[in-house]
C-alpha cells in the first residue's frame, strides 16, 4: 500500500470472519512515527506479517530502512524494530525475514487458559475466593504443558465465573467458557466439544481426541440369599410341580382305595400324601400297591420326582455358589423403561445441548424427565441405584474403575454398550488468533507420538489410586474379594433360606402343638 490504510479499509482488512487465506501488509510511511502508528494499531494484532518501510537519505544516497511489529516481546507489550535495509543499488543489506513467525516465542508471556473440571481432560484444585486454580495432572494440562515448553510461555487457568461450559444465548453471545474466549478474558480454552455453533464464533484446534456419550448405572444386586432356594425354578415350574404333587396324591389315594374295596388293605390319608412327598426326599414309601396299575404309577412318578429334584439340587447349588445378577441396561430405550432418574451434568455442557435442542423423539421424550446435578452427587445417586448418569464414556469408565477395589473384583457399576453422539474434542481461541498455527503444530505432535492414549490409561491408574487412598482402611476391607481361584466356601449367608426354613417350621408345629393343647383342655372340660 503506497500509505497506511484509512479506518474503513482497514476495518474491512482486519475482518476475522471473512479472512480465508493469510494476509501481508507491506505500507509505505512517509515517516518513522506514521509507521509505528499503523504497526502498533490495535486493529491489526492479530495480524502476524506487517511490515513499513520508510524512505531515508544518507550522503545524498537514499534508502529504504524496513520496520516490522514484534508481536510479542521480553518487555511485554509490541515493538516495532528496524531489521533491514533496502537500496536499488545494494538491495536488502541482510538476509533477515520480513515476515518472521511472530508466535514461534511468547518470551515468557503469561496467558490465560479458561475450563472446567472435567476428568480425564481436565483436572484441578480450586482456590478459595478465586477464579485461578491448581491444574493438576491430566490429558490437556499434559498438552498445555507440551505448547508451553515448546513456544515459551506461562499460564494461568482459570473457571468460568458461571460454571458452564458454554450455551449460546439469545444475544448471539456465549455463556461459560465460551464467553471468556470470545470476550478475551482468556486466550484458549481447555476440552469442549466439536459442534457447529461453537464454530462459528471461535476458531478450533485439531481434534485431539474422540469421545461419545453413554450412561453409567448400578448393577442390579442379587437376591436375598433365602430366595435363593425358590429361584432354581420359574413361578411358572413350581405352580407345575405343586399341581403334579396334589395331583399325585389324589391319584396315591385313589389306588389305595380300589384296592382297598379288594382287599383289606388300606392307606391313611397323611400315609398317601407323605408318600408321594417322600418320593422327592429319596425316602421309603408307608407301603407297596401290588395293583399293576398302582405300580405303573409309581414307577413313573419316581422318575418324574428324580428328574426335578436332580434339576433342583443342581441349579440350586450353582445359584449358592455364583449369585445370579439381573443383566444391566445397556441402551436408551432401556432406559427409558427402566424405573430410573436419569440426568446430565448441570454445567450445561454438550449433553444439555444434545438434549434440549434435539429434534429426535426418544431425545425428546428423555428431555422432559431430565435431572441436573453435579458429577458427586450424579454418581452418589448412581451408587444407590436409583439413578443413570449421562456423560462422555471416558469419563463414566474412569469411575467404573475407580469403585472397583480389586482387580480381580467385578465392579458394582456398569457402562452401558450403546453409545451416541460422538464428537472431537478441541480448544477453542479468539477469531484470527495468530498462535492457532503454533498450538496445532504441538497439538498434533502429541497425538502423533500416541501420547493421548498413554495419558489417558496413564491417568486412569493415578486416580483410581487417588480414590483408593481417600477410603479408610475399614471400607477397604468391605469391598475386599477373595482370590478367584480359591473354593467357594458356603456361609451362613448362603445358607440362611434353609434355617429360614428350619424356624420356620419348628414355629409353625409350636404353634399348632400350643393349639392342639388347647383343644384338648376344652374337650376334657365339656
Amino acid at each position: 500500500m503506497p500509505e497506511p490504510p484509512n479506518s474503513q479499509l482497514l476495518a474491512l482488512l482486519t475482518n476475522a470472519s471473512s479472512n480465508k487465506l493469510t494476509q501481508y501488509f507491506l505500507v509505505h510511511a512517509k515517516e518513522t512515527v506514521e509507521a509505528e502508528r499503523f504497526l502498533l494499531d490495535q486493529r491489526l494484532e492479530k495480524e502476524q506479517n506487517m511490515a513499513a518501510i520508510i524512505p531515508q537519505t544518507n550522503q545524498n544516497n537514499t534508502y529504504w530502512r524496513v520496520l516490522i511489529r514484534q508481536l510479542l516481546h521480553p518487555s511485554g507489550s509490541p515493538k516495532v524494530l528496524s531489521i533491514n535495509k533496502w537500496s536499488s543499488h545494494t538491495g536488502l543489506t541482510n538476509t533477515n525475514d520480513i515476515f518472521p513467525d511472530q508466535v514461534g516465542n511468547f518470551y515468557g508471556t503469561k496467558l490465560i487458559g479458561s475450563g472446567l473440571h472435567c476428568k480425564p481432560y481436565v483436572d484441578y484444585e480450586i482456590v478459595e475466593g478465586s477464579r485461578v486454580v491448581i491444574p493438576k495432572p491430566s490429558i490437556d494440562i499434559n498438552i498445555l504443558d507440551a505448547i508451553a515448553y515448546k513456544l515459551n510461555f506461562t499460564y494461568d487457568i482459570v473457571m468460568p465465573s458461571d460454571g458452564e461450559f458454554g450455551v449460546l444465548k439469545e444475544d448471539g453471545h456465549w455463556t461459560g467458557v465460551m464467553s471468556d474466549v470470545e470476550f478475551g478474558r482468556a486466550n484458549f480454552s481447555l476440552s469442549l466439544a466439536m459442534l457447529e455453533e461453537r464454530v462459528s464464533s471461535l476458531d478450533p484446534t485439531n481434534m485431539y481426541s474422540m469421545d461419545a456419550l453413554s450412561f453409567i448405572t448400578a448393577k442390579s444386586p442379587p437376591r436375598a440369599a433365602w430366595q435363593k432356594l425358590i429361584t432354581p425354578f420359574q413361578l411358572k415350574v413350581w405352580v407345575c410341580v405343586m399341581v403334579s404333587v396334589c395331583g399325585g396324591v389324589l391319584l396315591y389315594h385313589v389306588f389305595y382305595h380300589i384296592q382297598a374295596t379288594i382287599s383289606s388293605s388300606r392307606l391313611l390319608d397323611s400315609h398317601a400324601s407323605m408318600s408321594i412327598l417322600a418320593s422327592f426326599l429319596s425316602q421309603s414309601l408307608y407301603g407297596y400297591l401290588w395293583l399293576l396299575a398302582g405300580r405303573v404309577f409309581l414307577g413313573f412318578w419316581f422318575l418324574y420326582a428324580f428328574f426335578v429334584t436332580t434339576h433342583y439340587k443342581t441349579s440350586l447349588t450353582s445359584t449358592l455358589a455364583v449369585p445370579f445378577i439381573p443383566p444391566p441396561l445397556d441402551t436408551l430405550q432401556q432406559l427409558l423403561g427402566s424405573n430410573l432418574k436419569y440426568g446430565v451434568d448441570e454445567v450445561r455442557g454438550v449433553e444439555y445441548q444434545l438434549f434440549s435442542t434435539s429434534r429426535i423423539p426418544l431425545f425428546q421424550r428423555m428431555w422432559k424427565d431430565m435431572q441436573f446435578n453435579n458429577d458427586e452427587n450424579s454418581m452418589r445417586m448412581v451408587m444407590e441405584g436409583t439413578y443413570s448418569y449421562i456423560k462422555y464414556r471416558s469419563f463414566l469408565v474412569l469411575q467404573m474403575l475407580m469403585h472397583n477395589s480389586n482387580p480381580r473384583r467385578k465392579t458394582d457399576l456398569h457402562v452401558a454398550t450403546e453409545e451416541f453422539f460422538p464428537t472431537g474434542s478441541v480448544w477453542f481461541l479468539p477469531k484470527g488468533a495468530p498462535y492457532l498455527k503454533n498450538f496445532n503444530t504441538v497439538m498434533w505432535r502429541c497425538v502423533e507420538a500416541g501420547l493421548i492414549n498413554k495419558w489417558l490409561y496413564d491417568l486412569y491408574a493415578v486416580y483410581v489410586k487417588e480414590y483408593q487412598d481417600q477410603k479408610s482402611s475399614q471400607e477397604q476391607e468391605d469391598t475386599a474379594v477373595e482370590n478367584d481361584t480359591r473354593l467357594v466356601v458356603f456361609t451362613l449367608n448362603h445358607l440362611q433360606g434353609a434355617f429360614f426354613l428350619f424356624f420356620l417350621g419348628h414355629g409353625c408345629g409350636l404353634l399348632l402343638l400350643f393349639l392342639e393343647l388347647l383343644l384338648v383342655l376344652h374337650t376334657s372340660s365339656l
